[in-house]
């Protein structure tokens, strides 16, 4: 798909601005925040340096100035594998891209679903800069603030069909999560980064509380503004200890328990979450 047949540039700037105003409505705290866009790294290699600035990155933030970084070209490959990829899953009102080594959900319109991917594509990368300016510079913290509110932004709680999606993932992270052998940070699918464990986090957290607690599934359950927060007290090593065991709790239930007869180990596991 040629950039010619959607403008990159309108989609990140719309997606910046309907999430700065997506978490302001939901009251939680942004302080002044800018976007800069640009066609390659060249330039951000040059002011922050090539040890810092790899060819795979999508975005920075730079905490000094409260301004994120968006790279185009690195958008334009993703958004190219997403349209081209076979192995898109669609259930339901829903179908899949792969972001940090998951899946995630997107809700369909046949007529443009090139468009549709080449938003969803963007999305995750642009709320991860934001993440960084609210959550800290862990990306363990900035990919699980990313798909939590990639989530709710686009109420997907509203289809029943997400939690199929969602449970795949639960697979696929407890996979990660066996691995012995971790990858490069830098390596976005790899097992064991920061950023498939923060989403795989994200992932189950929400599985737990919407499809097993939430009863009624009118509204969610989960509590947006007082989960993000609790995230800036989150330490790398904390997270990806409660990745595991939120995870361990979800295969377990799959084939031995009631997850609701854990829920006091579920609890403990949320205290790391406090200061």
């Amino acid at each position: 798909m040629s950039e010619d047949n959607y403008d990159l540039n309108n989609i990140i700037i719309n997606i910046f601005n309907e999430t700065i105003k997506w978490l302001k409505d939901n009251n939680i705290g942004i302080r002044r925040l800018s976007l800069s866009i640009r066609e390659a790294t060249e330039s951000l290699q040059q002011k922050y340096g090539k040890d810092n600035i790899n060819e795979y990155i999508g975005g920075i933030y730079e905490s000094k100035t409260n301004k994120i970084w968006i790279i185009k070209n690195r958008l334009k490959g993703i958004i190219n594998n997403n349209i081209n990829d076979q192995n898109k899953i669609f259930i339901g009102n829903l179908f899949t891209i792969t972001h940090n080594g998951i899946l995630w959900p997107v809700y369909k319109n046949n007529k443009y679903i090139e468009n549709i991917i080449a938003k969803a594509s963007v999305e995750p990368i642009v709320i991860h800069e934001i993440g960084h300016h609210i959550v800290g510079q862990g990306d363990w913290k900035a990919s699980a603030f990313e798909f939590l509110v990639y989530f709710y932004k686009n109420e997907l709680y509203k289809y029943p069909e997400v939690y199929e999606i969602m449970k795949k993932n639960i697979k696929i992270c407890n996979g990660y999560i066996r691995k012995k052998d971790p990858s490069s940070p830098y390596s976005l699918g790899s097992p064991r980064s920061p950023y498939g464990l923060g989403s795989c986090f994200a992932n189950d957290l929400i599985y737990i509380y919407e499809n097993v607690l939430n009863k009624d599934k009118q509204s969610p359950k989960l509590n947006i503004k007082d989960m993000i927060e609790k995230l800036k007290f989150f330490s790398e090593e904390e997270g990806i200890d409660a990745t595991k065991i939120l995870n361990i709790l979800l295969i377990t239930k799959d084939y031995y328990i009631d997850i609701n007869k854990m829920f006091d180990t579920l609890t403990k596991v949320l205290m790391l979450l406090h200061p």
